[in-house]
């Protein structure tokens, strides 16, 4: 692209000096031609007063010398009898007899050392005097070379000018438009942190921001794919949980239960991972029916393990939560799970679902030791317990993907509290 900008420069610039710069020189030579013309006919002038009033030859001869062209003997008189003076160059009998007339005339004739002006002066008499002036041809074109000397770097001037400026422009294209392509191939080789410079044309310039905007959603979907693995597969462990208790104390009928939920919760896990990242949740659920289902399966767990649990919601209305059925399960089960994880056997919690001021308000309280830092058990894999610190960023995920929030407080009962606030939804799908 440079190349081709320099070389259309080039073309462009040599065709617009050459249109100008030749008629110019042609301009420049007619100029000194006529210049030499005029200062001929200047002298041939000057002695045309003293033909008329005293044709004497040796007045003549003061005169003529005192003409430029007669002190440097180019000046020749004709007078009527055959008297020259000044210069003893032969002048052309039939360009004499021509100018003499009759009828008498000036005229410029060329030869081969330049051109020689011809012109009568008629007497009183009615006798014609022929004087003639040669002009050779280093008059005829004194200052030319240097004129077309000074034209020529000009116009070498102009084309280096032009073609310095051009190159300019084009590397303030070409530079940005390399880096662009740069950082795309950095990009395909997999470094997600090349990001291109912004600046050059406009066009450029929004090109690079467009591609570093492309590049930072490249990495923010990485990062959330990385992330919804790490959440689906937290998901399974509390069907895998339920798996391994009942194996240890109920039969046949409950494990196939569990296998059953656990091939939900793997059918609801591919479901998620194909959903775009950013798909909008137009479905609405009870969270109140929700907590009841999963507050009776834990609960069943929790009798095995000697924990006392209570379970308590307002029963006006139907608490509707723009989130689906699978997710909100897998929340309360979170908050459930980290109970049954964190806390000794026989540890007593309460669950409750409250509603006021457009809100639903799930809580989970237990009686266990509580929590230290509750700011820093929200970091996304921190864990003070041995676990994978990624149970209660889910819950607050899926809080956030509701238009809501997760806060972890100090509960009544000493341990923790953990509480889940998310916005109340109209009755739709």
């Amino acid at each position: 692209m440079r190349r081709r900008l320099l070389l259309v420069t080039l073309a462009v610039t040599t065709l617009l000096v050459a249109a100008f710069a030749f008629p110019l020189a042609i301009l420049v030579r007619e100029v000194a031609r006529d210049r030499a013309i005029t200062e001929a006919e200047r002298d041939i002038a000057a002695l045309a007063p003293v033909l008329v009033v005293n044709p004497e030859p040796a007045l003549l001869e003061a005169a003529v010398e005192r003409t430029t062209a007669g002190r440097e003997g180019r000046l020749r008189v004709l007078l009527p009898g055959g008297v020259r003076i000044g210069d003893p160059t032969p002048a052309d009998p039939d360009a004499v007899a021509l100018a003499g007339g009759p009828p008498a005339a000036a005229f410029s004739r060329a030869t081969a050392d330049g051109l020689d002006v011809y012109s009568p002066v008629v007497l009183g008499t009615g006798e014609a005097v022929v004087l003639r002036v040669r002009v050779p041809n280093d008059l005829l074109t004194d200052g030319v070379a240097p004129s077309w000397a000074v034209l020529a770097a000009v116009a070498v001037a102009l084309l280096a000018v032009s073609v310095a400026a051009t190159d300019r422009l084009a590397r303030s294209v070409t530079r940005p438009a390399a880096d662009l392509a740069r950082t795309s191939r950095d990009l395909a080789r997999g470094d997600t942190s090349a990001r291109a410079v912004v600046g050059g044309p406009p066009e450029i310039a929004a090109v690079a921001d467009a591609l570093n905007l492309l590049a930072d959603r490249i990495v923010e979907l990485l990062a959330a794919e990385r992330e919804r693995v790490a959440d689906l597969s937290h998901r399974l462990r509390t069907p895998l949980t339920a798996l391994r208790l009942d194996a240890e104390g109920h039969g046949a009928a409950a494990l196939l239960e569990d296998v059953d939920r656990l091939e939900a919760e793997v059918s609801e896990l591919i479901r998620v991972a194909r959903r775009p990242l950013h798909e909008e949740v137009t479905v609405r659920t009870d969270l109140a029916g929700v907590v009841a289902d999963r507050a009776a399966f834990w609960g069943a767990l929790a009798d095995d393990d000697g924990r006392t649990w209570t379970c308590t919601m307002a029963p006006e209305f139907p608490h509707l939560v723009s989130l689906s059925g699978g997710d909100a399960a897998a929340a309360v089960d979170v908050l459930l799970g980290n109970v049954f994880a964190h806390t000794p056997d026989g540890t007593p919690y309460v669950l409750s679902v409250t509603a006021s001021g457009g809100r639903v308000l799930l809580a989970v309280e237990d009686a266990g030791s509580g929590i230290a830092d509750t700011d820093a058990v929200l970091d996304r894999g921190t864990s003070a317990g041995g676990s994978t610190g990624l149970g209660l960023d889910i819950a607050a995920s899926t809080a956030r993907a509701a238009g809501g929030e997760l806060r972890v407080e100090v509960s009544a009962l000493g341990g923790a509290r953990v509480v889940l606030d998310l916005p109340l939804v109209e009755d739709g799908p």
